[in-house]
């Protein structure tokens, strides 16, 4: 640093009030985290703040039991692309699966299991079956809502389920 500048910084620390520079340097801080916030299509002209410095002073008091945070220190890491799909181990079944399904609704997981065990028992095992069992119920819901939102459940049912159609 050169001598000049140190001179004059000098100068400015002996006429200045430490309280008003502690108070100036947390304003531009956070003046810089509102900057950072606002980068890009949020970004907008604010006013700068007027430092209180009767507000700030009391804020000193208690703010060591509050473990004060500096209002640049960084936000929390939110991500914002997809996390990539893992191929499942299912989707070489996955019609042989729907046509079992299709011909016996009420069929468990673990029967689903057992038909792909003996189709290809190097790829499945008995550990296999919570992986098994979310699928089959994803694919029961999917069918359910496309009962529900066709308007077919109405047609599916039997009479003697819907008493109010007799």
């Amino acid at each position: 640093m050169a001598e000049a500048d140190k001179e004059r910084l000098q100068a400015m620390l002996e006429r200045e009030d430490p309280v008003m520079l502690f108070a100036g340097i947390r304003a531009a801080q956070e003046e810089l985290g509102k900057r950072v916030d606002c980068r890009g299509l949020n970004a907008g002209t604010e006013e700068p703040l007027a430092i209180d410095l009767q507000r700030f002073t009391v804020s000193l008091k208690t703010a060591w039991q509050a473990g004060e945070k500096r209002p640049t220190h960084r936000r929390p890491y939110r991500r914002t692309k997809p996390y990539p799909k893992r191929p499942s181990m299912l989707e070489p079944f996955e019609p042989q699966i729907r046509a079992w399904l299709e011909a016996d609704p009420a069929l468990s997981a673990a029967a689903v299991l057992q038909r792909l065990v003996s189709a290809d028992p190097s790829r499945f095992t008995k550990k296999a079956l919570r992986t098994v069992q979310m699928a089959v119920k994803a694919w029961r819901m999917e069918i359910a809502g496309q009962i529900i939102l066709d308007g077919d459940w109405m047609k599916r049912a039997p009479v003697s389920q819907c008493p109010q159609l007799q």
